[in-house]
């Protein structure tokens, strides 16, 4: 029987919140954003619909920068992340229902497995991934892109094929040829770094890479990257779609030198936490998609502010700029001290201790 996987994104989830519960925001260009309340524009971009996307506005783009590309017609939204996990939970329960098992990966996101319920037979995935669609939008007035193949590697590509609202159905016998004309970049973890190096040894589309020996790819990454590089671009993926939700995060939490209120001073304080936190996701190759501030107060109370982006990065330039506008945000409202300080990362990918498509990456 034919393995059949899917991958379910919610199309820019925030921001089409957003605009359901705001039908006046829709055709108009929507950015959600975490305030630091510093002044009355600083902070940073958490995520923009496609309107605004058109503009060059993207995930972790300081509000100013933002505001100036956006034009009159533009809204920039505060991110009420309470309302987004509500939904989500519902959105997946609405999903695990209809499928054999879920997994999901994100707060926008999941994979699923539908070969029991379809036979193995794509026409029957067809339809149920058609239902699921329906189901969402008439629950939560929300589109989601769904990828159906015979694999997580392949599915993920699938559901990024026709966003918005898109399904793409991409059968066994036609994977190598959907894969073929590709970009590398698409493949899920070939980043700048990876790409840059494949297109120096000639490499531009998903097909070249296939047609790569093991070997020569081995000599430019090593035996892992290249394994998983080789296998991907050929349409080879084994791994199993688990149910739950990765929990992974790792986190840097320092005593500061004296109690305050002073966001420059704590994150001066915390800046160094931050780069050794960064360090530490280079060499274990793990990208973050969550960003939380931590204020432990002088009371010994806890408080904590998140965020999350669009997708995965490792760029240690919007982290800093999440947790800075993040602890200010802790610090300017809090009526106590801090006595610590911390910033932690989560809904981590490519952990090499994990069963996972990108055990393999940079």
């Amino acid at each position: 029987m034919n393995r059949v996987i899917g991958h379910l994104d919610l199309d820019y989830f925030y921001a089409q919140v957003e605009e359901v519960q705001n039908p006046s925001l829709r055709g108009r260009p929507i950015v959600v954003c975490v305030f630091s309340g510093r002044t009355e524009e600083s902070g940073v971009v958490s995520t923009a619909n496609y309107v605004a996307r058109e503009l060059g506005i993207k995930s972790g783009m300081p509000i100013t920068l933002a505001k100036k590309k956006l034009g009159k017609d533009g809204s920039l939204i505060p991110m009420r992340r309470e309302k987004y996990d509500a939904i989500s939970d519902r959105i997946m329960q609405i999903a695990r229902e209809g499928v054999d098992v879920l997994e999901q990966s994100g707060i926008d996101e999941a994979f699923f497995e539908i070969t029991g319920r379809s036979g193995g037979d794509y026409s029957n995935a067809n339809s149920i991934a058609r239902g699921l669609k329906e189901k969402i939008l008439g629950s939560e007035r929300l589109t989601c892109s769904i990828g159906i193949a015979s694999n997580k590697v392949v599915a993920k590509i699938a559901s990024d094929f026709k966003k918005p609202n898109g399904l793409t159905i991409v059968t066994p016998d036609e994977t190598k040829r959907f894969l073929k004309p590709l970009r590398v970049e698409e493949l899920y973890g070939v980043g700048p770094k990876t790409a840059r190096a494949l297109k120096g040894i000639g490499v531009e589309t998903i097909g070249q890479l296939a047609d790569q020996k093991p070997e020569s790819l081995e000599r430019l990454f090593g035996r892992k990257l290249a394994f998983y590089l080789h296998e991907a671009a050929n349409g080879i993926d084994e791994q199993p779609v688990t149910g739950g939700r990765e929990t992974t995060q790792l986190s840097r939490i320092i005593t500061l030198k004296k109690n305050t209120r002073d966001p420059e001073e704590i994150f001066s304080q915390l800046s160094p936490a931050i780069d050794d936190l960064h360090s530490r996701l280079l060499a274990e190759r793990r990208s973050f998609r969550t960003v939380s501030a931590i204020a432990i107060l002088s009371d010994l109370s806890t408080r904590t502010k998140s965020m999350t982006l669009d997708g995965p990065t490792t760029d240690l330039q919007i982290l800093r700029i999440q947790a800075r506008a993040l602890m200010r945000e802790l610090a300017t409202s809090s009526e106590k001290d801090l006595r610590r300080a911390g910033v932690r990362v989560a809904e981590l990918v490519g952990a090499a201790d994990q069963s996972s498509m990108t055990e393999y990456l940079e």
